[in-house]
């Protein structure tokens, strides 16, 4: 009867086993986590379906080795898998309290269940984890065994493994851990969701006591050793979940994962343990982010009903991305505008049309007419576009009209130059959202991203030369072997003269045109946009090393309360470039040899000469630059001297060579009915830079007056005011004063 009972109990444990899991799966690496990393180096995030980060036997403490196994399964050295001792004794213990007091699974069982099986408690799980575990003792080391195990189990928290564990609850490597904390650790195995030291300290603390205890009695330890140990503080890391475990910059993680898993699969991505390293910097994207945060919160706050926006910067160099902010919040949005969205993007789009046009031949003191202009469209109505004002300000410079965003003259600069000619440009530069070629594209019509306009505005910043946008420089996989690299992809896609001149009319936009909103105390280009139903706002600016495009709106599309480029996101664009550049020169660009610099006569685009009423400073691509001077018109003179065909003129306030403390007021007098138009220069070194710009309306009595508010007050600065006048009966005359900073 024994041989056939124990034949039959035979049998059935061959018949089990033969359906139980190949143990080759041994030989598989476990799960891991795949890591991002920031250029610095520092973790951006996790992904993980179980957040595991393996390391080798001789990477964990000694001590905690040990104390895995005198708490776990002290005779781990001396069983083949299942200890029968322990068994007996673990039977005996229940039997005699009357409740199931102790288990007797050895940390070969735990591997055996944790790999292959499920946790629930029925005899047959129990028989196959015995099988499995002498299995797998057949296979590995005892060494093999533990390490696999201590990167296997679980330690609460969303922790796998003594790698993460270590790092979860006390910010460190496993490397580094100390006995107290490895008895710690050891002690939360048994019951990990009970003893997490985050939530039980005091349970986890007891456990620790158990564990030592232990320890000292197995000689793993002195009993001075484990006093020690008892006693000392322990410093648990800020509370979190592995599960969030390094997610600082949601967004920018959003933009690469897609790529990524199309790339490599979501096993390997989730499971596979790779490594990517990131062109992120970690500073820029906290920089970013209050900024955009801030930005929006003082908008709800005027109740101008902007509720998200987007920046992108990248360095225009390399098209290394540092920052992506996608969002107000990504725990309320995870959908991405800083690349999923297309948004018109206004007269932001204005430096593409007027790039090909300086590339066409024409030059910054180009005379354009802004006045009432039509369109026969094919097979619709007759197009009449319009300014945003609905004003007409008559011949106009190209500089002018880029500085004020001017709809008439890009209209009718991309009438002369073609839309097809303008696409190329653009997509050479870096626009790739389909672009319709249609007048309307000078008002910005066709939809972009963000991330393009950061992208093509940097085609400025590095004199024409475009580098392909880059988030992803390396990947390597959990052997350290190199997947794929991606160094910057450059090519020179404008001359450097064009790319040049056009940074001046965008420097000039800060400076005094729409976009002084942007300053930011060094060198700095960019360009405003919004769209005619204040939908979308942005603004798009750059230095020699960074290149950020911002904008402002709402996901249901709804306008905005009169929300333009130069208000909310030039602010933006402002408060983060101020910090984004402390780390960089307060350099300009260096004027290329092909490009002139030269002074020209106010609006007429020619040379100043010595009769010139309103010289200003212009840049020329060489042998575009004006050969004939400005002569004033001839005035006839009276008998007595003085003109008799001149509109009259009297600036009465301030007086030419005092000094003025800003702001300060320009006030004159002529004749009622006539138009009065004002310039003012700033002059220090070897800098001359035009400041203001503006028509004054004239009183009844024939009285006008202008408020000079400077951007910049700089003591000493000499202010260079000239004042023009046309009376109703086509009269003009001119003059100028020049006044210094006190």
């Amino acid at each position: 009867m024994l041989l056939l009972g124990a034949g039959l109990l035979a049998g059935m444990a061959v018949a089990f086993a033969r359906r139980l899991p190949d143990v080759s799966a041994l030989y598989t690496p476990p799960d891991e986590a795949s890591r991002i990393y920031a250029a610095s180096g520092e973790l951006v995030a996790s992904l993980y379906r179980e957040n595991r980060d393996s390391v080798p036997l001789s990477a964990i403490p000694t001590v905690l080795q040990r104390a895995v196994i005198a708490i776990e399964d002290d005779r781990f050295y001396q069983h083949r898998g299942v200890d029968l001792r322990a068994i007996t004794r673990a039977v005996w213990r229940n039997i005699t309290a009357g409740r199931l007091e102790e288990g007797a699974s050895t940390i070969t069982q735990q591997l055996a269940r944790t790999l292959f099986l499920t946790q629930e408690r029925t005899a047959a799980r129990k028989l196959a984890e015995a099988i499995l575990a002498l299995e797998i003792e057949r296979h590995l080391t005892k060494s093999e065994i533990l390490e696999r195990y201590l990167n296997q189990v679980y330690f609460g928290q969303g922790a796998y493994g003594i790698e993460m564990a270590a790092r979860v609850y006390f910010g460190k490597h496993a490397k580094d851990l100390t006995l107290a904390e490895s008895a710690m650790l050891a002690g939360v195995i048994q019951a990990p969701s009970v003893l997490t030291p985050f939530q039980n300290f005091p349970g986890a603390k007891a456990r620790q006591q158990v564990v030592l205890a232990r320890m000292v009695e197995l000689g793993y330890v002195t009993p001075a050793a484990a006093k020690t140990a008892a006693a000392q503080q322990i410093v648990l890391a800020k509370e979190s979940n592995a599960g969030l475990f390094g997610v600082r910059a949601p967004y920018f993680v959003s933009y690469i994962l897609p790529y990524l898993i199309d790339r490599y699969g979501e096993d390997l991505v989730y499971k596979g343990g790779l490594r990517v390293y990131t062109t992120l910097d970690i500073p820029l994207q906290i920089a970013g982010e209050r900024a955009v945060r801030s930005g929006i919160d003082a908008a709800r706050a005027a109740n101008l009903n902007v509720s998200q926006g987007a920046l992108v910067t990248l360095d225009p160099r390399t098209g290394y991305i540092r920052a992506m902010i996608g969002g107000y919040d990504f725990k309320q949005s995870q959908f991405n505008r800083a690349w999923q969205a297309r948004r018109q993007p206004g007269s932001a789009f204005k430096p593409f049309i007027y790039t090909a046009a300086l590339a066409s031949g024409k030059t910054p003191a180009d005379i354009i007419v802004d006045g009432p202009v039509s369109f026969d469209i094919p097979g619709f109505r007759v197009w009449k576009p319009r300014n945003y004002d609905g004003q007409f300000r008559g011949p106009v410079t190209l500089r002018r009209a880029v500085e004020q965003s001017i709809n008439i003259p890009a209209v009718k600069t991309l009438a002369e130059i073609g839309p097809t000619r303008v696409i190329a440009v653009a997509r050479r530069m870096g626009i790739t959202s389909p672009l319709q070629p249609n007048l309307s594209l000078a008002l910005g019509t066709s939809d972009v991203t963000t991330l393009e306009m950061a992208s093509a505005y940097g085609t400025l910043a590095t004199m024409g030369l475009h580098a392909e946008p880059v988030a992803i420089t390396k990947v390597l996989d959990r052997t350290g072997q190199v997947l794929e690299e991606h160094p910057p992809q450059r090519e020179l896609v404008l001359s450097g003269e064009v790319a040049y001149v056009m940074t001046s009319l965008l420097k000039g936009v800060i400076t005094s045109g729409t976009g002084r909103g942007a300053a930011i105390g060094r060198p700095a280009a960019g360009k405003t946009g919004t769209t005619d139903d204040y939908r979308n706002a942005w603004f798009v600016g750059y230095t020699p090393f960074l290149s950020t495009a911002v904008w402002v709106g709402n996901d249901n599309n709804a306008p905005m309360r009169r929300v333009v480029g130069g208000m909310v996101p030039a602010r933006i664009w402002a408060s983060f470039m101020k910090v984004a550049v402390t780390d960089t020169p307060s350099e300009d660009w260096r004027r290329p040899e092909g490009v002139v610099a030269t002074t020209v006569c106010g609006a007429s685009g020619q040379l100043a000469g010595p009769g010139c009423p309103d010289p200003r400073p212009e840049v020329f691509i060489q042998g575009t630059e004006p050969t004939e001077f400005y002569v004033p018109p001839a005035v006839p003179q009276s008998e007595n001297g003085p003109a008799v065909n001149a509109a009259p003129l009297s600036v009465t306030a301030p007086r030419s060579g005092g000094k003025v403390n800003s702001p300060f007021a320009i006030e004159g007098i002529t004749t009622p009915g006539s138009t009065v138009s004002m310039a003012i220069l700033a002059e220090g070194g070897f800098l001359r830079v035009k400041v203001a710009e503006a028509s004054l309306p004239v009183t009844a009595d024939g009285r006008f007056s202008y408020v000079f508010r400077p951007t910049l007050v700089v003591s000493g600065v000499r202010y260079i005011i000239t004042v023009k006048v046309t009376g109703p009966g086509g009269l003009t005359s001119s003059t100028t004063l020049t006044v210094t900073e006190q």
